[in-house]
Order: structure tokens, then sequence, then C-alpha cells
């Protein structure tokens, strides 16, 4: 299979230290546009009226701009630089759809029509991952909760625009976890994770209930 799309995850040569002093984050420039189309969306959001003369049509293309350049750059630069994760989708020649989910250090396992993953941990600067893994999963949250207050407002422009910045960020947090954890691992990492969960809370609570008694000791 032959796509344009399949380039390599040549991380080598996407860095061009200067200096041999360490750095916090691996790829600033990366990280910096991964967080700035976001925080600008959200300013606009919430203060587009007093930016524009036009309230809603200056705020409506401002911010279809913004949650467009913010999606492109994670799916397809971002995710790549500071995590070693990328995920797309090619049409093959019998027009079959295939949804490809790549990580830096993975074995390729492939199935009728996913690319699964076995993934291993990664090597990444540790500031990048957690900027990276914040960002992205805020970013839903923050536009779900602007969802529900439009909804309540019966705002149905805010509303349509809300929910576009909603699904594009869900579908970029969905297809890395996907990278992440692999296709088909989902739901199971999800169960172990609320599992361990659960028992740890379980533990807490009982040691906490059941403090320990001081030894009893023979009277005379």
């Amino acid at each position: 299979m032959t796509s344009s799309e399949q380039i390599a995850f040549d991380f080598e040569n996407d860095i061009s230290p200067q200096s041999n002093q360490p750095k916090r984050f691996r790829h600033p420039t990366a990280a910096l546009f991964h967080i700035a189309f976001k925080i600008s969306a959200f300013i606009v959001y919430l203060f587009g009226g007093f930016i524009f003369d036009e309230a809603f049509l200056g705020t409506f293309v401002a911010l279809i701009l913004l949650i467009s350049m913010d999606f492109w750059t994670v799916k397809n630069v971002t995710g790549r630089l500071l995590v070693g994760l990328r995920w797309w989708n090619f049409i093959d020649d019998e027009g079959n759809s295939h949804w490809v989910f790549e990580n830096k250090n993975a074995r390729e396992q492939k199935n009728d029509t996913t690319l699964k993953l076995t993934l291993t941990e990664g090597d990444g600067n540790v500031a990048d991952a957690s900027l990276f893994w914040s960002a992205l999963i805020l970013t839903p949250i923050i536009w779900f909760f602007f969802m529900l207050v439009s909804l309540f407002r019966l705002n149905v422009q805010w509303f349509m625009i809300v929910t576009l910045a909603l699904v594009l960020s869900s579908s970029n947090l969905y297809g890395y976890i996907r990278c992440k954890v692999g296709s088909s691992d989902i739901k199971s990492a999800v169960t172990q994770y609320v599992g361990k969960q659960l028992i740890f809370n379980f533990m807490s609570s009982a040691t906490s209930s059941n403090p320990a008694k001081p030894p009893a000791y023979p009277t005379a």
C-alpha cells in the first residue's frame, strides 16, 4: 500500500538543537501552536461582541477559522511532534475506507478496515506530552460546557458553532486515544482504570473507617 499520507516519523530530523543545554519543551513552537489556536478561539467566543463591529458574523468567521486551524494543526503536526502519534484515513483502489492509527514505537498489525498498533512506551519529552494531553482533554470539556450554556439559553446560532467546535476537538481526542491504547482496547482500558479507582477508593475508605487500634494489655 502506497500513499502520499504515509510519511515516516522522522523525529530526529525535526529537532535542530542550538545548544547542549537541555530544554523543558523539546518542540516549543509546536507546543505554542497547540494551545494558541485553542485559547484564541475561547477568547473570540467570549469577547467577540466587543472585538468585531458585526458581533455574530465577525465572531462566526473568526471561530470557524480558528477551530479549523486548531483541528488541522493538532491532527497533522503537534500530535506527531509532541507525543509521536498520528491518525488519518485513506481510500484504497476498491473504494474502501481505512483508518490508520500510528505510533512512533508501534508494531503494525493489519485488520480488514483498521490498522491496529501494538503500542510501547514512547521516549517523548514529559513536558511536551503533558501539555499535549492536558489541552487535548480540556478543550472538548470547555466546549461542552459552552454548548450546554447556549442550549439553556435557546441560542441556536451559538449552539451550532459550539457544537462544531466540540465535534472537531472530540474527534482529535478520540483519534489520539485510539493511537495510544489501541483501536480495540479502549473499552478494556477504561474498564481497568475505573476498576482500579473503585478498588483504591474502597480500600481508602475502609482504612479510614477502621483505624488501627492499640494492642490490649492484660490488667492485674
